[in-house]
């Protein structure tokens, strides 16, 4: 799909289009911001070229607007003059190329399209693996939470009742007490277990929905954490959430709450879970020691800090977006939105 607004550049473009070698374009054309918008949106092209100057609007705000309303296709941003200031911005929002229309040839046209199109191809196979992978790790870990559930936590509660039966029969006052040790030990143990059960499944999320499975692990949380107060501000979703994106977004929410467990020194932490007809959005705020925030979540994840890497990558896998506002002795806000 070609977008410009201006007919001998249309003309031009298509011809060199033509020219090309290796392919046969079949070339779509519009003039206009919306319709472009529109036709974007549906995900039809294989590849988008658009023009800079697009009326009271450009291109690099169709660029965005249409990457923000889901179009999947590359984009290649023509231009009539050069600016490497405009080139930065549409590399920034998503352009798989920036062209100077003075500069374009048949084969410097073509190989930008090539390159674009298997690009793009490429990062929809990696975001295709981190899902597959993803959901890899789920099943392993509704399988392990089962092997704990049916062996090792059966098994404890097993051995804790015959070691009651046996402290009831015992008289001498010392065995009672050793026993009565091993009996909280195991106590200790089994609650344990259950805990990790529930961490590696969330009872609530697949019957109930995001919003429960929030309620039952803050529950929980407070209970252990008990200098920490919670505070919740959730919808109910009843399930209307797709379960990759439930998952995602508790997984998100879970290792938030655990780290500010172990690092943030926080006193309070408030949650807010917002849904409308078309997009998701869940916040964590902590007001603990905050941190220095990273210029990219790899520079965490090679020092070792995974936590925060890990729900960038779980955001964008439901394409959506993690936000992180934070500084030392400020607290934390952790941001994600996501479309339904």
């Amino acid at each position: 799909l070609l977008v410009e607004d201006d007919e001998d550049d249309f003309v031009l473009t298509r011809d060199l289009l033509r020219e090309t070698e290796g392919f046969l374009p079949v070339v779509d054309w519009l003039d206009n911001y919306q319709s472009a918008l529109a036709a974007m949106t549906q995900n039809e092209y294989d590849v988008y070229l658009l023009d800079y100057r697009l009326g009271a609007k450009d291109g690099l705000s169709l660029l965005r607007e249409a990457n923000a309303q889901g179009c999947r296709g590359p984009i290649i941003l023509l231009t009539g003059q050069g600016d490497h200031d405009i080139d930065l911005e549409a590399m920034r929002a998503g352009a798989a190329d920036y062209l100077i229309k003075s500069e374009i040839t048949a084969p410097l046209l073509e190989r930008s399209i090539r390159y674009s199109i298997e690009q793009k191809r490429s990062e929809a196979e990696l975001a295709e693996l981190k899902q597959r992978l993803a959901e890899s790790q789920e099943v392993e870990r509704l399988h392990l939470a089962q092997e704990l559930h049916d062996g090792p936590l059966q098994d404890l509660i097993g051995i804790r009742f015959h070691i009651g039966v046996i402290t009831n029969v015992m008289g001498k006052p010392q065995t009672e007490t050793q026993l009565q040790n091993v009996q909280k030990n195991l106590q200790t143990v089994i609650h344990s277990l259950r805990a990790l059960c529930r961490e590696l499944r969330p009872p609530a999320l697949a019957p109930f929905g995001l919003e429960q499975a929030i309620r039952a692990h803050a529950k929980n949380f407070q209970e252990s954490h008990p200098h920490i107060a919670i505070a919740l501000d959730l919808d109910e979703d009843r399930q209307t959430l797709p379960e990759r994106v439930r998952l995602a977004l508790y997984r998100i929410y879970q290792h938030a709450l655990a780290n500010i467990a172990i690092h943030a020194d926080a006193s309070n932490v408030r949650v807010i879970f917002r849904l409308d007809e078309e997009q998701v959005y869940l916040r964590i705020i902590d007001d603990g020691r905050g941190f220095q925030l990273p210029a990219r979540w790899i520079e965490f994840a090679r020092e070792g800090h995974f936590g925060l890497a890990g729900a960038a990558e779980r955001a964008e896998a439901i394409g959506g977006l993690l936000d992180v506002v934070t500084a030392p002795d400020m607290g934390t806000s952790l941001s994600v939105s996501a479309p339904r």
